[in-house]
């Protein structure tokens, strides 16, 4: 795998040329992709970005996903098995949540097992075929 290697960007744009996208930092090109593939990269750099950004955030997401499991509702606010075994040892061992959320109040804690992240899968619309 390449690397692309810039140490201080003052200045970055990326533009498209007829089908291809350039990014260019400090005045210099430094990728020039077709359209597909720059997608295909926009796309990786998002789901790298959404884990780092769960990394900075995992102190809100355990404190939240604690809440969810002691109310018994199983489902996920993370797929990182760190995430979620902290987020079970807060819903059982938090004084706050215990005191907030008492058993007879959330029905007691289900289950332990957390489903992970809900998805949301887009379709392509379907085109009318009588029109």
């Amino acid at each position: 795998m390449g690397m692309i290697s810039v140490p201080k960007i003052r200045e970055a744009q990326i533009r498209q040329e007829g089908k291809r996208v350039i990014v260019i930092v400090d005045g210099k090109a430094v990728i020039d992709l077709p359209w597909d593939a720059a997608l295909q990269l926009a796309n990786g750099i998002r789901v790298k970005a959404k884990q780092a950004e769960e990394l900075v955030k995992a102190n809100q997401i355990i404190e939240d996903q604690a809440v969810l499991t002691r109310l018994g509702i199983p489902f996920g606010l993370s797929n990182n098995p760190d995430i979620q075994k902290e987020a079970c040892k807060e819903a059982a061992h938090s004084p706050f949540l215990r005191k907030a959320i008492p058993l007879s109040r959330a029905g007691g804690i289900k289950s332990q097992a957390v489903f992970g992240t809900p998805t949301l899968i887009k379709h392509k619309p379907k085109e009318n075929q009588n029109g």
